[in-house]
């Protein structure tokens, strides 16, 4: 029996030094059952069914462990075996279970202070508001600590600053974390984590040049790799699916999600919800709204958000109603300063779909107040873009075009051709509405280019409706459907005042567009604007 389990001992071991983590498994199990593993190649097989997201077995073997070391008086490394088998029961969605395991470890272990449990404590303050305390914590582990415990305490501290806004010193501690791994390697559960981080961090960010650096050092040691499956290595996958997203690579990004969210299907944790959060955004960019609303669904399941996502599948799908009250609930949820950047963005698209304009002019102000000190070139090309679309909105085509210009300009250093396309459309609807008939058509056409090649189907349905629009509402007279709107309610004998509360705009816009309607009918007063009207039936006379 001996030899036999020596056997099996010997190819377990050296497939895991190959990262063959599955079939290491299958030799530990068997070594293990002819004759129990020393303490060593157990913590080594609990290992592999970590990585390769066996995670039942994985809490199994490290209980196992953890008595061992506890039995031989070991209990630094018990309490390091303990860290991770919380961080397997916190991933797996078994936050009670994981919350009771430290508090039992705490028991056992008695007055043990390793750095490996502060780990979970800067978490919980980090979750919950206390980010200072957090930082603290964290930077007591780096400082104090040695081995692994230090990459994994910088890339959780970078995170969290991140969270908080302060994004230079975020990415400084990603890149620690970094040099760690790259430097010196990390074992097979450490490298996911750091490398899942670091992207996350910088799309968090918006650096997305760093990103993608540090996507392609991750794609290096993922093709390394027999195998891709479990959830530890899905994670990586969803942020380099996000990437293929961002640069238009459509198709390749929806392979590589879909198979992680086949591979991660009848799996539990909240990794498993971004992975279906992710499939439901490609899912909805590419208007396959009904799969798109069954991965968000499935990314609840997993205790994953889904908004602004589902949110904006509502406000492709028309539901403007259902869009706003989704996206206005996450707003009162949501502390992290990056995501709250999305909601709101989303929020204004929303707004301005259903002319909230004072809505979206609020939520513009709190969009400004975070970015106001976020000196990322992304983070002002979305401060530009959203600032752009309202002043369009607000009849200031001519304040607008600087604003989309410049964020344009960002966008396309980035190669994100979906966010240039998006802004080539209201570029073109702020040139037709100066008169520039030639610029807008340019515009528009290199939108539905690039729409077309991306599938980007519901933008360009959005598209042809902004083109029909246009072409309906202007005519020989020139005028926007927001200023037919009000001419024909001046031609009620409104004042601006009655006007802006109709429409639910400002006084301010008001006045702009009734401003620009003298303009463009070569008019100036009311009464010889709605003689216009009548004579060239923009106003019917039954308004009257």
């Amino acid at each position: 029996m001996k030899a036999v389990a020596t056997a099996h001992l010997t190819r377990a071991r050296e497939l895991h030094r190959d990262s063959r983590w599955e079939e290491a498994c299958t030799e530990y199990a068997v070594a293990d059952t002819e004759d129990p593993l020393a303490v060593e190649d157990l913590e080594s097989f609990a290992e592999a069914a970590q990585v390769c997201a066996r995670s039942d077995e994985a809490v199994t073997l490290l209980r196992r462990v953890f008595d061992l070391r506890v039995g031989r008086g070991e209990l630094d490394e018990a309490a390091q075996v303990a860290f991770w088998l919380w961080w397997v029961l916190l991933n797996t969605n078994q936050h009670v279970e994981a919350n009771g395991w430290l508090r039992q470890t705490g028991r056992v272990l008695g007055p043990v202070t390793s750095l490996w449990l502060r780990i979970p404590e800067a978490m919980f303050e980090a979750t919950t508001g206390d980010r200072s305390r957090a930082e603290e914590l964290l930077g007591a582990v780096v400082g104090e600590g040695r081995g692994e415990v230090i990459p994994w305490a910088l890339c959780l501290w970078g995170q969290t600053l991140i969270d908080g806004g302060r994004l230079a010193d975020g990415l400084d501690r990603l890149e620690e974390a970094m040099a760690v791994l790259l430097d010196h390697g990390l074992s097979p559960r450490v490298t996911p984590w750091i490398y899942c981080a670091a992207v996350r961090g910088c799309c968090l960010a918006r650096d997305f040049a760093r990103a993608r650096a540090w996507n392609r050092s991750m794609a290096r040691w993922l093709d390394s790799l027999s195998s891709l499956r479990g959830a530890y290595l899905g994670n990586c996958r969803i942020y380099r699916s996000r990437l293929m997203c961002l640069n238009g690579a459509w198709p390749a990004a929806l392979d590589e999600i879909a198979e992680v969210c086949d591979d991660l299907d009848g799996h539990t944790g909240w990794i498993c919800g971004h992975a279906y959060y992710q499939l439901g955004e490609v899912r909805r960019l590419r208007g396959e709204w009904v799969a798109a609303e069954d991965a968000y669904r499935r990314a609840a399941e997993h205790g994953c958000p889904t908004q602004p996502g589902l949110g904006l599948l509502r406000l492709a799908e028309g539901d403007v109603g259902a869009a706003s009250a989704g996206v206005r609930r996450a707003l009162t949820e949501v502390i992290s300063k990056p995501d709250r950047l999305d909601l709101l963005e989303a929020a204004i698209a929303i707004h301005l779909e259903a002319g909230r304009i004072e809505a979206a002019r609020d939520a513009l102000a709190e969009f400004e107040e975070i970015t106001a000190e976020l000196a990322m070139p992304v983070i002002e090309a979305g401060r530009s873009a959203v600032a752009g679309a309202l002043a369009l909105a607000e009849g200031d085509p001519a304040g607008a075009l600087p604003l989309l210009r410049r964020a344009v300009g960002t966008w396309e250093d980035q190669n994100a051709p979906h966010e240039v396309a998006k802004l080539n459309v209201l570029i073109g609807r702020a040139c037709h509405a100066l008169g520039d008939h030639d610029g807008a058509r340019l515009e528009f056409s290199a939108a539905r280019k690039t729409f077309e090649r991306l599938g980007a189907r519901p933008d360009l349905a959005a598209l042809d409706r902004v083109v029909a629009a246009l072409d309906g509402a202007a005519g020989a007279h020139g005028l926007t459907r927001r200023e037919t709107e009000v001419l024909r309610l001046i031609a009620r004998g409104k004042a601006n005042r009655a006007i802006a509360e109709e429409l639910h705009l400002s006084e301010r816009t008001v006045h702009r567009h009734v401003s620009n309607i003298f303009t463009k009918l070569d008019v100036d007063s009311r009464t010889a604007a709605v003689a216009y009207g009548i004579k060239h039936r923009i106003v019917e006379m039954g308004t009257l």
